[in-house]
């Protein structure tokens, strides 16, 4: 469980270009980042630079001092926030459907997406995904969007959409509702295009209205989209968890405030706060998508306290063990540590089994053994048994009813298995084992096979159930699915006991 420490030496730092610096006296934008006015652009003027840290005093064209006389209201604004006022650009006709366009309003310019249409009075309809709300304009007050790189002006049509967009067309996400500023349920779509300034268009095509027609299509800021959660389809919620209801097509922030026979409960909306029975496979709990991690909402998490004497597993961050759990005995707790003895791993003589004090949350209960009696399917996550650990991987091939190949994506090796050294993979959260499983999904092409929740984590914990391997499953299923046939699948997760 030992690995050497590498020193590694830092990257040398690019020649940064020389800064721009405005003078005195030169008209300007200003685009603040304070909540409530992300997209807009403020004319005004600088009326002094500041070199440290970078930034401009600057006077508003539109907004007097609230002193009552009556002067340009004076503001320090980053130098990031400041650029040249675009050339005047009017529109030559309709904005193309999508296009990135400015328009005025409350005395400013506000970044929004044309959708297009000739219309016979002249006016633009602008949507605003910041918002989500559609506004008319007159052609007049309507400009291409222009965007400042490098002291040119270029225009977002000749720009390159990032590849790093978080996600690519025929992503399935989940897509806020929201009443006022507040989030109250997620409708699951499909993203069919990116489109400027982290603006996707997603498409509610699998999902349907209460009347039976088709969700819309919408432009949703990126800030309003998360991939799919783990399914927190669990056999049994408590009293005060915080959960999601699925009602109406969507799934809806709320409570658990009564637990019924037959794993039935009552759930409790969050924004209206009426009440309705739902059976459990109605029911998961919610997680909230933060800084690229699934952070369990609920406090009502069951907590497991590892007894003296029981039987555990325990993971490793050291270099070449992500992915591993080795089997072992707690043999007491201290300091937010527990002393270990593995069951296989030996000390430094070869002979006495190795002992060494792991942080709680490395340590987890042994998993349960679920007996597999119809064999493994491409796809499957697993745990193979190999160096005396148990590796996460996923099956990339079937090579009989008791011989598989294994995937492992932390050292992308590929190794066969029997089938007496795998298990199916499960993940330790919040108190709650979690089954990886697989779901066909028939409506989903092949083309647009996907798998949610690549990088998701919990509690700051790397989940492979949750999608650890699917980073690497279009790749496997282009290197192997057309030897095996099989169809595109869903991973989904199932809590169990």
């Amino acid at each position: 469980m030992r690995s050497p420490r590498l020193r590694r030496q830092q990257p040398a730092a690019a020649a940064p270009s020389a800064p721009e610096v405005f003078r005195d006296g030169d008209l300007v934008e200003v685009l603040p980042e304070e909540p409530g006015y992300r997209g807009a652009h403020f004319a005004a003027a600088v009326t002094r630079f500041h070199p440290k840290p970078r930034g401009y005093t600057v006077v508003y064209d539109a907004f007097v001092d609230s002193d009552g006389s009556s002067l340009p209201l004076p503001e320090v604004a980053p130098a990031c926030q400041v650029r040249p006022r675009p050339p005047e650009t009017p529109l030559r006709g309709p904005p193309a459907e999508h296009a990135a366009v400015d328009a005025f309003r409350g005395d400013a310019w506000w970044l929004g997406v044309a959708l297009g249409g000739d219309r016979a009075d002249g006016r633009v309809a602008v949507y605003f995904p910041e918002t989500r709300k559609v506004m008319e304009f007159d052609a007049a007050n309507v400009r291409p969007h222009l965007e400042w790189v490098a002291g040119e002006w270029l225009s977002p049509e000749n720009m390159e959409i990032s590849k790093t967009m978080t996600y690519t067309k025929g992503t399935q996400v989940e897509v806020a509702k929201l009443e006022g500023n507040s989030v109250v349920a997620w409708f699951s779509a499909a993203v069919e295009k990116a489109i400027w300034k982290n603006n996707f268009v997603v498409d509610y095509n699998c999902t349907k209205s209460e009347d039976g027609s088709a969700l819309p299509k919408e432009i949703v800021d990126l800030k309003h989209i998360r991939p799919c959660p783990p399914h927190a389809s669990a056999v049994s919620f408590c009293i005060n968890d915080e959960v999601e209801g699925f009602q109406g097509n969507g799934w809806w922030l709320g409570v658990i405030t009564e637990v019924h026979p037959g794993f039935r409960y009552t759930f409790k909306l969050a924004h209206l706060g009426n009440e309705v029975q739902l059976d459990q496979k109605a029911l998961r709990l919610r997680y909230d998508w933060t800084h690229g991690q699934w952070q369990q909402v609920s406090q009502n998490v069951l907590t497991t306290k590892i007894a003296e004497g029981s039987k555990v597993e325990v993971s490793s961050n050291d270099e070449g063990f992500h992915g591993s759990w080795f089997q072992g005995t707690a043999l007491k707790s201290f300091d937010n540590k527990i002393l270990v003895e593995y069951d296989t791993l030996k000390a430094d003589d070869e002979t006495t089994p190795l002992k060494e004090a792991i942080e709680v949350q490395q340590v987890r209960p042994c998993p349960p053994d679920i007996p597999v009696t119809s064999g493994f399917n491409f796809l499957d996550e697993v745990d193979a048994h190999w160096n005396d650990g148990w590796w996460a991987g996923v099956i990339s091939k079937v090579i009989s009813d008791q011989r598989y190949m294994v995937y492992f994506k932390s050292s992308q090796e590929e190794m066969e298995f029997g089938h007496e050294q795998l298990r199916p993979h499960c993940d330790w959260v919040g108190g709650r084992w979690m089954q990886a499983s697989l779901d066909r999904l028939p409506c989903i092409a092949m083309k647009d096979m996907f798998f949610c929740n690549a990088n998701a984590h919990v509690h700051g914990i790397p989940l492979a159930g949750f999608g650890g391997m699917r980073d690497k499953a279009e790749e496997l299923h282009a290197h192997f699915g057309a030897e095996t046939g099989v169809a595109p699948k869903r991973v989904s997760s199932n809590f169990i006991l």
